[in-house]
């Protein structure tokens, strides 16, 4: 080697120059000390049994191994997707009460089955009979939800309960933008007449 300083030639086992006194770099000295220990060889892998504790062995996961896994991932993030957008369009809506409140009066005004009695009074008529043999216990009345996903259906319901928790319930199917009502019920197709 030579020194960098003055380029008079350095034995390699000399840690500074003999003319100048320059200090030989580190990374040299350390260097020709490994060379020193062993001789060269072709590099080969470090058996299992001589390896240290600390050192970790290098592991390259297969090309297919990433092309499945990044393909699960875009299946994963896609299927996310879809379902969110089939939860905020099947979202319930809100009822529009300018719609939902005349619908129920028609439907209530409807001719029964029943002779000169509309669906309101055949029902009425039902809650009194429950009433006069003491099987009453709670009346929920008319109620009206949205269906979910639409905006133009809704379920109209009338609804008491009687001893034993049965549940007496006539519920029609609303379709406001066709003006029909499709009972849903046994007590609905028996009080509605079609």
């Amino acid at each position: 080697m030579k020194c960098p300083r003055c380029h008079v030639e350095v034995p390699t086992e000399a840690l500074f120059c003999s003319e100048c006194k320059l200090a030989k770099p580190k990374s040299l000295i350390i260097q020709n000390a490994k060379n020193k220990r062993r001789p060269r060889m072709a590099a080969k892998r470090t058996p299992l049994s001589a390896r240290k504790p600390g050192m970790k062995r290098e592991r390259k996961l297969p090309r297919w191994v990433s092309i499945v896994a990044g393909a699960l991932s875009i299946a994963l993030f896609a299927a996310m997707g879809v379902y969110a957008y089939w939860y905020f369009s099947h979202m319930t809506s809100e009822l529009d009460p300018h719609l939902a409140q005349p619908a129920m009066q028609r439907l209530r005004q409807m001719p029964s089955k029943q002779a000169s009695l509309t669906v309101d009074q055949y029902l009425t008529q039902e809650l009194e009979k429950s009433r006069r043999v003491g099987n009453l216990v709670a009346v929920q009345g008319w109620t009206m939800r949205p269906v979910q996903g639409s905006r133009s259906k809704m379920l109209i319901a009338f609804s008491f309960q009687e001893c034993d928790h049965t549940e007496q319930r006539a519920e029609w199917l609303a379709d406001l933008s066709h003006d029909t009502f499709t009972p849903q019920t046994e007590l609905a197709s028996a009080a509605c007449k079609q």
